[in-house]
């Protein structure tokens, strides 16, 4: 039996099936998760040291054109469109080598 205070508070890690990768984009790590749920695969900022960030999401990922959603406070790190279409691209070719993989 376990007690309530020997459970731990610490959510578990990302089951290696749903994994995808991390790329880099500009000098901003991205470490990209599959959600089977949704089709899309969540996009995070990771860094040492520090707690992940949410960036966004490319959804659509079976279709011939995924969509990036960039979260509100995630436009800073992506300002121009090129560097938005690069995120994507890159999302997308991870996704296409990972599901390759599988």
């Amino acid at each position: 039996m376990l007690y309530p205070s020997a459970q731990s508070d610490v959510p578990p890690a990302a089951p290696d099936d749903i994994e995808v990768g991390i790329i880099l984009v500009g000098p901003t790590r991205v470490r990209c998760l599959f959600d089977p749920d949704w089709g899309s695969v969540l996009c995070l900022r990771i860094a040492p040291g520090e707690l992940a960030q949410y960036l966004g999401v490319v959804a659509g990922m079976e279709t011939d054109s995924p969509t990036l959603y960039l979260d509100g406070t995630s436009h800073w790190r992506f300002p121009t469109p090129e560097l938005r279409e690069r995120l994507r691209r890159q999302v997308i070719d991870l996704y296409g080598k990972w599901k390759q993989a599988r």
